[in-house]
């Protein structure tokens, strides 16, 4: 006897069964079985999965950053996201191949890592260079995009020229996370990996995330909004 038969049963043993598996094994499955359209609505599905859980910890993640900075003040809210950061950007970066032949790879894992936003990718390249953008910033850029910093639930935006703003009057919460993750691996490392230069206005213009080829290229401009003084070559 089906189980929807049963009293008080909603799910049939097939409900049962489909809502157990991982939504990437019924892709494969799919297209095992020569189901290509199906196999294509199921990706759809497994991306808005993604999307929903990404977003829950996103706006999770700034309303408790913003919680912070309006109870503590900036200082704590300063502490509190450079022990975040250090957390991942540092265990992500020693994961890397550091040998300046591995640049490439480097350059493809950290393309990897942003494609986790689930937004398209806008990459260039000239002989000093690469740079990409997100269009639009699965993260910061669509919180503003919604709305998030506006009314009165309004995120926190953090005021006056520092280092959570870059130096700018006023950062988003979220964004300011970018600041921490260039001076970890300045002091990890002599020079950043990727250096971002936000929109002048975030959400309405894109974010570019820089990968300079040769580290000691990196402009001066990098590490004098950070308090730091480039060091010598």
């Amino acid at each position: 006897m089906d189980q929807t038969d049963q009293p008080n049963r909603l799910l049939s043993a097939q409900d049962i069964a489909e809502m157990e598996k991982l939504t990437v094994d019924r892709v494969t499955e799919a297209i095992d079985a020569g189901d290509l359209e199906g196999a294509k609505k199921l990706a759809r599905r497994m991306y808005n999965e993604f999307l929903s859980m990404h977003d829950l910890y996103r706006d999770w993640t700034v309303a408790t950053l913003s919680f912070v900075g309006r109870r503590f003040g900036d200082q704590v809210l300063e502490e509190a996201m450079d022990a975040g950061v250090k957390a991942w950007w540092g265990p992500n970066l020693e994961k890397m191949p550091q040998e300046p032949a591995a640049l490439r790879a480097r350059v493809k894992m950290f393309a990897a890592g942003i494609k986790a936003h689930l937004q398209p990718l806008h990459i260039e390249e000239d002989d000093e260079k690469i740079v990409m953008q997100m269009r639009p910033c699965g993260s910061g850029g669509r919180l503003v995009i919604e709305g998030k910093y506006e009314g009165p639930d309004a995120m926190y935006t953090v005021q006056g020229p520092q280092l959570l703003t870059y130096g700018r009057k006023d950062f988003p919460v979220y964004c300011a996370h970018e600041p921490l993750m260039e001076l970890q691996d300045i002091k990890a490392h002599g020079a950043p990996f990727v250096v971002i230069e936000p929109a002048h206005e975030i959400g309405k213009q894109h974010c570019n995330f820089i990968i300079y080829k040769d580290k000691s290229k990196v402009p001066v401009k990098y590490y004098e909004r950070l308090g730091l003084k480039k060091p010598e070559a």
